[in-house]
């Protein structure tokens, strides 16, 4: 079981570092951190505030760019194109090879992250700044985040075509960047079935908020170090769910 998931997975990983539209994003990214190296150079107050702003955004940015890409190709295009069914008429099940999918798929985003990681470490060191103690949690958070997106796309790309996926995997990091929202709705409500749906869209969409760490990093200051687990433990349980569904 083990060779076969890690097969599927080395298969994944090769195919998408030979993708073109890979390198754009990844192009795009660093030319977002390098225009924030170029802000914080021209600024004389509050340089690395700059850089660390900038620098968060365009990871995060461009991290769930190139999660929906890789999870809508490794799922939808597969199957709009029939290349997967010269692998399910082999003996492989169908979570197999989604786990086998989202290890090489997970691999390629860990990767992107690690050198736009090195980048923005690089500037600083090269503007001489300090580093901030949460900048490295802060980076792990924002892959904890994106690992969901990827999964949120093998999800949606299981049941409908790569364009509607895109565009609903898009819209589940923009609903859930502002989850609080619907939390807040259902204390505001005035009937109970708002109250009921506030809270159930509360708890079964994606509470991106939950790895932002970013703002309280930029200034240097102390974030809540249980975060860490409760991000990994929670974007775990979303995994497991979010690829159940998608081999049902």
């Amino acid at each position: 079981m083990g060779s076969i998931v890690l097969g599927v997975a080395a298969n994944s990983w090769k195919q998408f570092v030979r993708d073109r539209i890979f390198y754009v994003v990844l192009f795009m990214a660093l030319l977002m951190i390098g225009f924030s190296y170029l802000l914080a150079t021209l600024t004389i107050v509050e340089s690395r505030k700059i850089l660390l702003d900038f620098g968060f955004s365009a990871v995060s940015l461009s991290g769930m760019l190139t999660a929906t890409y890789i999870g809508i190709v490794a799922v939808a295009k597969e199957i709009e194109q029939r290349t997967i069914y010269t692998v399910i008429t082999k003996p492989i099940s169908r979570p197999r090879y989604l786990i086998g999918k989202f290890l090489g798929s997970m691999a390629v985003v860990a990767a992107t992250h690690l050198l736009m990681m090195i980048t923005i470490w690089g500037i600083l060191f090269e503007l001489g700044e300090s580093f901030p103690s949460g900048l490295w949690p802060c980076f792990f958070l924002i892959f904890l985040e994106n690992v969901i997106v990827l999964a949120t796309a093998f999800l949606c790309s299981s049941f409908t075509s790569s364009v509607v996926a895109a565009s609903l995997t898009i819209s589940f990091f923009l609903i859930g960047r502002s989850n609080a929202s619907f939390d807040l709705m259902a204390q505001r409500a005035h009937t109970d079935a708002m109250r009921v749906l506030g809270k159930a869209l509360h708890y079964t969409m994606p509470n991106l908020e939950r790895f932002n760490i970013r703002d309280v990093v930029a200034y240097d200051h102390p974030y809540p170090p249980e975060m860490i687990w409760i991000g990994l433990l929670y974007a775990f349980a979303y995994i497991v769910v979010c690829l159940s569904l998608s081999s049902i």
